[in-house]
Order: C-alpha cells, then sequence, then structure tokens
C-alpha cells in the first residue's frame, strides 16, 4: 500500500500510517522527497505506485516539492498530488486523509504563498470530490481513521484475490484448450494419413474382391472392399463410408489406380507365359 505525503511536513505522520497498515497485514511503501534530489522523480514514483494495490494519501497544508516542469497531462502539481493523480487514472483505490491545520506536524520552513496557495486550491477540489471528509487534528484522529480503513482495505484484497482466482482459473481453461485441440489435430492427422493409405490401398483390393467374385454386384464389391480396408487400417468400415472418401472426386482418383493397377497385372500375367517359354527354350 502505497503512503503519499509530504515528507518535511508529515514524515512522523506518514510513519504511523505505515506502523498501522503493518498492523492490519499490508506492507506499507513510499517515496522520500525533501526537494534536495536531482533529476525527475515521476518515474521512480509510477514504478512504486504500479506495484500497490492502493493509495493512502495525507493531504496537508504544505505543497511539497515539484518536478522541474509542469506534467503534459496534470499540469502543475507537487511530486505527492502526482502520486495520487497517477494512481486514479490507473484505477486504483485512494483514500483521502485530511490533516487540519491543527495537526501537530513537523517542524519546518514556511512554503511562500505562492505554493500554499496552490495545494489549498488542491485540497479544496478534492473536498468537492470526496463527499464525507473529517480533518484530522490528532495523532490519535490519524490512527483511528486508518483503522477505520480495515473494511476497505479487506474488500480490495478479497476482490484481488478473486481476480486472482478468476484469472487461474482462465489460465487453466486455456491450457484444456489448447490441449485438446493439439489431441484433436493430432488424432486429425492420423485419421487423414489412414484415409489417405486406404485410397491407395482401394485399387489393389478391389481388384483383389472383384476377381474374388463371380456376380457382377458393385454395391457388394464395395462393402466387401470398405471391410478389408477397415480391417488393414484398424478402422471402422463406417467411418469410411461416413467420410466418403470415395466421392466422385476419389472416385475418379481411385479408378485411375484401379486402372493401372489392373493394366500392370494384365502385363504380368502376360509376361508370366513368355519368361516360362524362355526357361524351357533354355
Amino acid at each position: 500500500m502505497f503512503i503519499s505525503a509530504v515528507s518535511r511536513e508529515l514524515r512522523t505522520a506518514r510513519q504511523l500510517v505505515a506502523n498501522t497498515l503493518s498492523f492490519l497485514g499490508y506492507e506499507p511503501v513510499w517515496q522520500e522527497i525533501f526537494g534536495t534530489e536531482t533529476g525527475d522523480l515521476r518515474s521512480v514514483l509510477r514504478d512504486k505506485i504500479d506495484q500497490c494495490k492502493g493509495v493512502v494519501q495525507l493531504v496537508g497544508q504544505c505543497y511539497g516539492a515539484e518536478p522541474s516542469t509542469p506534467d503534459e497531462e496534470f499540469g502543475r502539481v507537487s511530486y505527492t498530488q502526482y502520486e495520487a493523480l497517477y494512481a486514479r487514472k490507473r484505477g486504483k483505490k485512494v483514500w483521502y486523509l485530511f490533516i487540519d491545520e491543527n495537526f501537530p506536524a513537523d517542524p519546518s520552513d514556511p512554503e511562500p504563498n505562492e505554493l500554499r496557495a496552490l495545494q489549498a486550491a488542491y485540497r479544496r477540489r478534492l473536498q468537492s470530490d470526496t463527499h464525507v471528509f473529517h480533518p484530522l487534528a490528532t495523532i490519535d484522529a490519524l490512527e483511528a481513521s486508518v483503522l477505520k480503513l480495515r473494511d476497505d482495505l479487506a474488500s480490495l484484497r478479497r476482490s484481488l484475490k478473486r481476480w486472482a482466482l478468476g484469472v487461474a482459473a482462465l489460465l487453466v481453461l486455456i491450457v484444456a484448450l489448447v490441449s485438446w485441440q493439439l489431441r484433436g489435430q493430432a488424432q486429425m492427422k492420423v485419421e487423414i494419413a489412414k484415409l489417405r493409405q486406404g485410397i491407395m490401398e482401394y485399387p489393389r483390393l478391389d481388384a483383389q474382391v472383384r476377381g474374388s467374385r463371380t456376380e457382377n454386384n458393385p454395391a457388394a464389391v464395395q462393402e466387401q472392399v470398405y471391410a478389408e480396408l477397415g480391417k488393414q487400417l484398424g478402422v471402422d468400415p463406417k467411418l469410411l463410408r461416413e467420410k466418403k472418401i470415395f466421392s466422385p472426386r476419389w472416385n475418379w482418383q481411385v479408378s485411375q489406380r484401379i486402372a493401372r493397377f489392373n493394366m500392370t497385372a494384365r502385363c504380368n500375367i502376360s509376361a508370366k507365359p513368355k519368361n516360362s517359354l524362355t526357361a524351357t527354350g533354355t
């Protein structure tokens, strides 16, 4: 949980909030900014806030340090103001704890009137957006306000758990679908390979079956060919019929194979006596 506050004014109060959040079971995170740092700290703040589930901001009287140039999206804002604005932009929950001017803040040099005016305007904007706010004037009141956040924080934790469970379930579903698809593709490849093998074997089996039958019954011949193919390929003959591998297109291809097979068979038969005669003459 990120704690946002002006370090020079509310460092002690921020530590109290951190201790209370730790007591509630949350890990507090913050960034010390005193205005003496070199470079732009916004990228550092973004990295820390992105890793947190929410932001608790102590809205005091001090403006605090600011970037050297106005922010492109939020305009002229202090680093502390930027922390809450960026968190809200990222869709994170932000709790604002308004610090009363009588709160025992850490001693610090007064800010220029210009900066105090900018902070006062920021407080007014937040108070107009936040329907219920109570300025905190004591340490005890601050601690009590953080403890009152327990229900909101618990609700946030439950929603995060539900989100994590949902993501886990989605991942399991994706893995199952991918596995199912891969198995289906593997089975399809095996099936296609068997069907192709069946097409290749069909001419030989067709000629063999026709040669063993005396009656001319094409339907019976095809049924017997299906049965022989199914036995040879380890496939249910019904599957061969359902796939219609011998549709008109396949039938044309098969007929061509049958013709070539028969021609080869006739050539072998006619060549066999010639070879026998030659052997006898020798």
